[in-house]
């Protein structure tokens, strides 16, 4: 029986996407088992910490890569999103299940129009992405915060939001289905490089790079591929709101991007088509870049 131990953070959504994987892996290898090993995060630890120019890079990760390049775990379970662009040396992702919903829900306390919200409308996020789309609508107040799915749902009450927005990933891997909620269109809010989708990290010469493999979705990935790529070209940080999804035509990948200002004001938006998905990525990142100025 060959052991391998997996890392993971210790939210609810974390240990739900670390078991989801784990019962796959015993399905696509019986003779495997399996052992949690739950792991700390700069995010675990500074849970008051707002995602300003002082978040560290890899803020949820860094540690579980840590332990992974120490021999402390064999493999590790990430919300892809959460990974930073620059590839960690000797780490490798070896494999992308099947990705779930992409989009993003505006999880409410009343139900509202998109398209005439009241004047100072209450939404909660710490992501500069969802606060520069929001702002697009008119006269809305963003309201910073942390915490995980569970608690940020209820903050529509417990903090007098008007809403708080969310990946619908999440709230589905998690069954929370909140009374009033809107999926917000992709079109228009398009959502984060790689959301919805997981990263199944290992070492890069280590036997569990090859029992991974058996979960990668191929079509998932060539989309992952062409966002993370659009975002690694354009040198965005976890502070810069950008947006990108891919869907696929057969063997063409076809990308939609919004990159917007630092200061969230000015936004540049385009669609890029092609086979190979980083070049993809790649193109329509320097359009925007130079659009944007």
């Amino acid at each position: 029986m060959t052991v391998l131990r997996v890392g993971t953070r210790g939210s609810d959504l974390a240990l739900w996407q670390s078991n989801w994987v784990s019962e796959r892996l015993r399905v696509a290898h019986p003779d495997v088992s399996i052992e949690r090993i739950i792991i700390k995060t700069h995010g675990d630890v500074a849970v008051d910490q707002r995602f300003d120019a002082d978040w560290p890079v890899g803020g949820f990760v860094g540690a579980i890569e840590q332990a992974l390049s120490n021999g402390e775990i064999d493999f590790a379970v990430h919300s892809y999103k959460d990974l930073q662009t620059a590839v960690t040396p000797g780490l490798v992702v070896a494999a992308i299940p099947e990705r779930e919903a992409s989009h993003d829900v505006l999880v409410l306390r009343e139900m509202v129009d998109l398209s005439d919200l009241p004047p100072g409308f209450k939404i909660g996020t710490s992501s500069p992405r969802r606060a520069a789309q929001f702002r697009r609508l008119g006269d809305v107040e963003i309201v910073a915060i942390r915490g995980n799915v569970g608690t940020r749902v209820a903050k529509v009450e417990t903090e007098g939001l008007d809403g708080v927005v969310l990946a619908a990933a999440g709230l589905k891997r998690l069954g929370i289905d909140p009374p009033r909620r809107i999926d917000l269109p992709v079109d228009r809010f398009v959502p984060a490089p790689a959301q919805g989708a997981l990263a199944i990290q290992t070492r890069e010469n280590d036997d569990a790079r090859e029992f991974v493999a058996a979960l990668d979705h191929s079509q998932s990935r060539r989309m992952v591929e062409s966002e993370r790529e659009f975002l690694r070209s354009v040198g965005a940080g976890c502070h810069t709101p950008v947006a990108a999804l891919a869907s696929l035509d057969g063997d063409t990948v076809s990308l939609h991007a919004q990159l917007f200002s630092e200061d969230g004001k000015r936004l540049a938006e385009g669609v890029e088509s092609g086979s190979d998905p980083s070049g993809v990525g790649q193109r329509l990142a320097v359009r925007l870049l130079g659009e944007l100025g």
